[in-house]
């Protein structure tokens, strides 16, 4: 190892050493990254309504603990479509992971496999499937339609062909949400990388001179490498691109879903799931699988959030599907409110994204083991032995169900 290397790996040991948090994490990757960069992770639609409702509704619900009980060991272990997780915590699909840091994608899916943990992989990922399948680890692929149905049937394909696990297909992106923070950025849809924007942006990035360099030294990625056999010119989309609008733009169809059912040998899950009529419709088209997602409140602002539809879609389909979560998990604690209300897991999707702002691979690692650690610590609070164990009854439902209305008490 250099001696280059190893101050840059004693520099970010102690950069990841004042991270106990998400708060922090989010802070340091703030210091990290332009800001166009950073908003880009950190930013939801429109006014942030639903964005702020994810995490006001993990913050209203108030534990039921049990006391004059000691727990040696809680047991985090579950078991999600086969899958065998050390953590009910999986990672969620991001796109523009490669622009955080030149690990991306690859980062992320190896630091869930060292947390004994599922990567779901992005099809806007800055590295191609067939790379992220090669990382070590238990990995699904989320699939977007992208410009049109033989387009999506070409991902799907690879996709088994590589080796995923499981196949996501991602329904709230008809149009992109309007993240009006990007369009002041300059971060939209005419961006390209070119002289004339390189340019135009410096100024901007000249603050985070570390992420120039580590950006230009990994070739100023700003292309989707799975979209390359997909245009009409055999170019990768620009990763703005993901803004296009119309019928053939990103989220499958349930006549999509219908042909993924019948040509993916292996479960198949629906995300973007947000009410109990979706979530029916999921069922009976043979989805093993649904994630309870409102996109981490990028897409349709005023959307509700998550966990004020958990009970009511679990007590509809929980017999019938195995059901996930995402968007606005922030602490293990909340990962422990998720599970008490009917999912099986959860999925993070900024919090690890920080993480790899601040160290790589290393800062995904150490985020994952600072959720682990607070689902242990909650779990002796609360006096519970395993996640197994986990209902409605370790949380203060009728407390909870005079603040959010959409709770329903499961016994």
């Amino acid at each position: 190892m250099s001696l280059l290397s190893s101050f840059t790996d004693a520099q970010t040991d102690r950069r990841l050493q004042t991270i106990r948090n998400y708060t922090d994490a989010r802070a340091s990757a703030a210091k990290r990254l332009p800001k166009a960069i950073f908003d880009y992770v950190d930013g939801g639609a429109e006014d942030e309504v639903t964005l702020g409702r994810n995490t006001k509704a993990f913050s209203d619900l108030s534990f039921a603990p049990r006391g004059a009980t000691w727990v040696a060991e809680p047991d985090l272990r579950t078991r999600v479509l086969g899958c065998d997780l050390s953590l009910p915590v999986m990672t969620a699909p991001c796109g523009g992971m490669r622009l955080v840091h030149p690990e991306g994608d690859l980062g992320i899916a190896r630091a869930a496999s060292r947390a004994g943990t599922v990567h779901v992989a992005t099809s806007a990922s800055g590295y191609s499937l067939e790379e992220i399948a090669q990382t070590p680890g238990q990995q699904w692929f989320q699939a977007y339609r992208f410009s049109n149905e033989d387009a999506m049937q070409s991902l799907v394909r690879r996709a088994q062909t590589a080796g995923f696990g499981a196949l996501v297909a991602t329904i709230d992106t008809a149009v992109a949400g309007n993240r009006e923070k990007d369009f002041r950025n300059g971060f939209s849809y005419n961006m390209r990388i070119n002289l004339a924007n390189i340019a135009r942006m410096a100024p901007r990035m000249s603050t985070r001179p570390g992420w120039v360099y580590r950006f230009m030294r990994d070739g100023m990625p700003f292309e989707l490498p799975n979209t390359a056999d997909l245009t009409s010119d055999g170019k990768p989309m620009e990763l703005t691109e993901m803004t296009r609008t119309g019928k053939d733009s990103h989220s499958p169809s349930w006549q999509d879903i219908r042909w993924m059912r019948s040509n993916w040998d292996g479960p198949l899950v629906i995300k973007g799931i947000l009410t109990v009529a979706d979530a029916r419709k999921a069922a009976s088209l043979g989805a093993d699988g649904i994630i309870v997602s409102n996109h981490g409140g990028r897409q349709l602002d005023g959307a509700p959030a998550t966990m004020n539809v958990l009970t009511r879609i679990a007590d509809a389909v929980g017999g019938d599907v195995e059901i996930l979560l995402d968007s606005g998990v922030r602490r293990g604690s909340d990962v422990i409110k998720a599970l008490s209300l009917g999912a099986k897991a959860v999925l993070v999707g900024r919090y690890p994204a920080y993480g790899l702002a601040a160290g790589g691979e290393a800062g995904v690692s150490h985020v994952l083991e600072i959720l682990r650690a607070e689902m242990i610590r909650t779990m002796r609070l609360l006096g519970c032995t395993s996640v197994g164990a986990l209902d409605a009854s370790w949380l203060n439902t009728e407390a909870a169900a005079a603040e959010l209305p959409d709770l329903l008490t499961r016994k």
